[in-house]
């Protein structure tokens, strides 16, 4: 996927890939369905991105003046797969009605789930479908625009997290964790927690957003506006020292 103008952010395709900050009434709001108590560290071990699933929510055409089905919510069935020594294999379907994704939305005749991914190998993504029971599964990316869900994938390392907001509480043990001066464990740092929010000098930052990553870093900035840069903060980590995921970019209007 290449990085997205930031014209283009404000359009529903790009809001499915990028993506909990103050949202309009009209935009998406995202919400997170789980908390970190309900999630196992296995859940959240080895992610090295988010993997998203949305469906079609409206309403169905009405043909020979049927009444039309009442509006969907995130169900219906999706495909999985099995790797083997010839490529991957279907292996049946799963309920989406069952995933037990960490966070999404619903907007726009479109339900939209995030999940941990801890793998990619071509056209396959590797997700935690159950978040709660470290269920993992193996779908096929597509970017049909017709009814059948659609899965993406974004590496913590892809570009296009660059302007995204993120949550660095909600995951992280006790909702703490560290901001660094630099992006290396050995740098100085102090801690992050709701008590203790992010400043920019001296001031509390209104609006966190990512700038970049680098190594098992990211770097984040207060948006100051559209027409600027963001202002940088400083660094937090993506995962502690076993491994476990600790941050979750989320989406942030960019309009």
């Amino acid at each position: 996927m290449n990085a997205l103008p930031r014209a283009l952010l404000c359009t529903l395709p790009a809001l499915l890939l990028l993506t909990a900050s103050p949202a309009r009434a009209d935009l998406p709001h995202e919400s997170m369905y789980l908390t970190r108590s309900e999630i196992p560290d296995e859940s959240l071990r080895g992610v090295i991105g988010i993997g998203f699933v949305s469906v079609f929510t409206g309403l169905e055409q009405v043909l020979d003046g049927q009444e039309p089905l009442p509006i969907r919510g995130f169900d219906g069935e999706i495909p999985v797969f099995v790797p083997g020594e010839d490529g991957f294999t279907p292996d049946g379907t799963r309920s989406l009605s069952a995933a037990r994704p960490i966070s999404g939305w619903d907007y726009d005749f479109t339900a939209l789930r995030k999940f941990p991914a801890v793998e990619q190998r071509g056209d396959y993504v590797h997700v935690v479908i159950n978040a709660r029971t470290n269920e993992r599964a193996w779908l096929r990316l597509n970017k049909d625009n017709g009814k059948k869900p659609q899965v993406g994938f974004t590496t913590f390392a892809s570009r296009e997290w660059a302007w995204s907001g993120i949550d660095v509480h909600h995951l992280a043990p006790k909702s703490e964790t560290r901001l660094y001066g630099a992006p290396r464990p050995e740098a100085r740092w102090h801690s992050l927690s709701p008590s203790r929010p992010a400043r920019r000098e001296g001031a509390v930052v209104g609006d966190l957003r990512i700038i970049k990553t680098h190594g098992n870093f990211m770097q984040v900035g207060e948006l100051i506006n559209l027409d600027e840069e963001l202002a940088p903060v400083g660094w937090v980590p993506i995962n502690d020292e076993n491994g476990v995921l600790l941050i979750w970019p989320v989406y942030a209007p960019m309009c």
